[in-house]
């Protein structure tokens, strides 16, 4: 075994059983917030111009008559706004029943690999909180050994999938016997908020839920079939722009600042670090056969294709994604890669990229493999 090469095996995505086509949101919204002919334009040029389809969600409230609401107050104001309490109860009961669901289903399609051989949790999310954390709790219900190492990546936003490949593929880079369990949960429907500034509107119209969970080891013949080489990865992050995305805890829920400006830092910025990372890598942009970028939102996908030279067609699966389920923050690149991964038609070299606060850009070299 050629102990330099890890491996990720295979990607299982999961979404909550709900979802709302963006139509429906908008015309929820417009009944709720649309009390002038200007917001009425404003949101309705937003929620249409985002080309997303449709979005998961834990909340089950929208299409129900308000007597029958769980989550918000019985009326159909939605007020008194839930507390961020008891937004995060709701996080931490769900994101405990999908990422269990979303492992489950992990090794129920891995039958030939034990799972009493996983030695490291990472769970990955933004979007809740919970000690023990989701780690404990999937070691536990899976069955895992209680000696098990569980880390958790938290707060880091949209980029958060690729510390948490990297933390794996370091892993079993120290130790070529560690199979390591990476899971995303990302809930951010959560925090939808009824405030005019503009974030949280942008932050309204795009964000959703949605869970991953990958194995990763150094051991090529875990998993039979069609799986990625991690090889190589690379981060920076743009100065002065930590006013342009961030998070912070607020009375009602986590509160998203995401400006105009971040499509633009996203594409100053991206072509840079992939230029660095193929260098070191020994390679040339020529050689990337497939890209995976991460669908934060149309404009970044578009300023990505711009700084890069590529086309629309190149981020298919990247499109494909957004449109589907929009954009479910650290989880949605893994939407992405599980997506050219159950593509039979895509094979080689692939560039994976992903932004979140900073703003930082995220971006890692891999090679879809048939083994």
């Amino acid at each position: 075994m050629n102990t330099t090469d890890v491996y990720l095996h295979r990607i299982v995505t999961v979404v909550p059983e709900k979802s709302y086509t963006q139509e429906f949101a908008l015309e929820f919204l417009l009944k709720l917030v649309g009390d002038s002919e200007k917001k009425r334009n404003l949101l309705t040029k937003l929620y249409r111009g985002t080309q997303i389809k449709k979005r998961h969600t834990v909340i089950e409230d929208y299409d129900k008559d308000p007597s029958e609401y769980t989550f918000y107050p019985k009326n159909p104001t939605l007020k008194p706004e839930p507390s961020t309490a008891q937004r995060n109860d709701l996080y931490i009961q769900e994101a405990k029943r999908l990422t269990l669901k979303a492992s489950e289903e992990l090794l129920e399609e891995t039958p030939e690999f034990d799972r009493r051989k996983i030695s490291h949790v990472i769970t990955v999310s933004c979007t809740g909180f919970v000690a023990p954390g989701l780690d404990f709790f999937l070691a536990r219900d899976l069955g895992l050994k209680p000696t098990v190492h569980r880390y958790n990546i938290g707060f880091m936003g949209c980029q958060g999938a690729f510390p948490g490949m990297k933390l794996a593929r370091d892993i079993c880079l120290a130790d070529p016997d560690a199979r390591v369990l990476l899971v995303n949960v990302e809930l951010c429907s959560v925090h939808m908020q009824q405030r005019e500034e503009m974030d949280i509107v942008v932050s309204n119209a795009i964000f959703a839920d949605g869970v991953s969970a990958a194995l990763i080891s150094a051991h090529r013949d875990d998993v039979k079939g069609t799986k990625y080489r991690l090889d190589n990865f690379a981060t920076s992050f743009a100065a002065d722009t930590e006013k342009d995305m961030a998070w912070k805890i607020g009375d009602h829920g986590f509160l998203m600042k995401l400006s105009v400006y971040v499509p633009k830092i996203v594409q100053d910025n991206i072509k840079p670090l992939m230029d660095g990372l193929f260098e070191e890598s020994g390679i040339k942009q020529e050689e990337i056969d497939i890209w995976a970028i991460h669908p934060g939102g149309r404009a970044i996908l578009e300023k990505s294709e711009e700084a890069l030279g590529i086309s629309k067609e190149d981020l298919d699966a990247s499109y494909r994604v957004m449109q589907e389920y929009g954009n479910m923050s650290s989880t949605t690149i893994m939407f992405v890669l599980a997506d050219i991964l159950g593509d039979s038609k895509k094979k080689g070299r692939v560039f994976a990229a992903a932004f979140g606060p900073g703003i930082t850009v995220e971006v890692g070299l891999m090679e879809k493999l048939d083994l």
